[in-house]
């Protein structure tokens, strides 16, 4: 089952200073993957997924759970302070799920429509259209600091809006649609540029495939062969690193979570490692070139 991670300017090069720069920590609005965290969940009802049923929404939330316990507790074992508080949308009345169609059906055959741009650009807008309506369950800002009041009207506006309620910098949003049986992909978005706020849609209550896209959030990268490993090389690359990293969350994401872990290479990528190792600086890039420290 392919998780797709669109990531856009992964990394530059400085030309005198011959050091890659991976703009996963210090960028968007999950930095890094530590302090008070808010996991903020999103239900998604559409004509062609399952509808949410109350017992699916519940054990999704246990699952949920699941995944970030798993996190605070490797954090932990790298001596990194994290605390991960899950909340999720609903309404004054209790109403958990949001209605909204993907343009296609379904996420895989709306992202993947030709050309690609335009499936994102219609994804970006699906996501926009449920941020909106979840903000309408938000407490208004009655704040007297503040001249201009917060108008909810797309992601960014709600996570705002999310940030200064919850008190903290750190916002995950997740949308979460209901295809536990069914042969569909997870999608994160937007983890390595400023131009548009990070967000997952996640198809599956798999603890592991949860945890996985939340550490896409705070920029790991994906350590299997994808459909974007054209290139020989690439290719090499990515068969490489899943040797290397036989339990890496970020390669084999829907194993069973507790045989699984975080390898040194996604501890750089989310902030927990000041160096990246370097037999994977060798593996990765050219030779004369190094990775920044954080």
């Amino acid at each position: 089952m392919l998780l797709l991670i669109v990531m856009v300017n992964s990394c530059y090069v400085p030309s005198n200073l011959r050091t890659v720069v991976f703009s996963s920590v210090n960028n968007n609005v999950c930095k890094r993957l530590d302090g008070d965290i808010v996991l903020y969940a999103i239900f998604v009802d559409s004509k062609f997924t399952n509808p949410w049923s109350k017992y699916d929404i519940e054990t999704t939330l246990d699952s949920i759970r699941v995944a970030t316990e798993w996190i605070e507790q490797k954090a932990l074992e790298d001596s990194v302070d994290v605390h991960i508080q899950v909340a999720y949308h609903k309404t004054l009345q209790g109403r958990v799920p949001i209605k909204n169609d993907f343009s296609k059906k379904t996420l895989s055959g709306t992202l993947y429509k030709k050309p690609l741009w335009s499936g994102v650009r219609d994804i970006y807008k699906w996501a926009d259209k449920i941020a909106k309506e979840a903000g309408l369950s938000m407490p208004r800002d009655t704040s007297p600091i503040t001249n201009i009041k917060n108008d909810l009207k797309n992601r960014e506006r709600l996570i705002a809006r999310l940030r200064d309620h919850y008190q903290t910098d750190h916002v995950a949003l997740m949308y979460f649609i209901n295809n536990y049986y069914s042969d569909e992909i997870s999608a994160t978005f937007d983890i390595s540029n400023d131009n548009n706020v990070e967000f997952s849609i996640v198809s599956f209550k798999n603890p592991s495939v949860i945890a996985h896209e939340f550490l896409h959030l705070f920029g790991a990268y994906d350590l299997y062969l994808t459909q974007y490993d054209v290139k020989k090389r690439d290719k090499k690359k990515k068969d490489k690193l899943m040797e290397m990293f036989p339990n890496e969350v970020m390669a084999f994401a829907h194993r069973n979570l507790s045989s699984l872990n975080i390898s040194d290479f996604t501890k750089y990528l989310i902030g927990w490692k000041k160096e990246m190792p370097v037999e994977y600086q060798r593996l990765l890039l050219k030779k004369g070139y190094f990775t920044a420290k954080y």
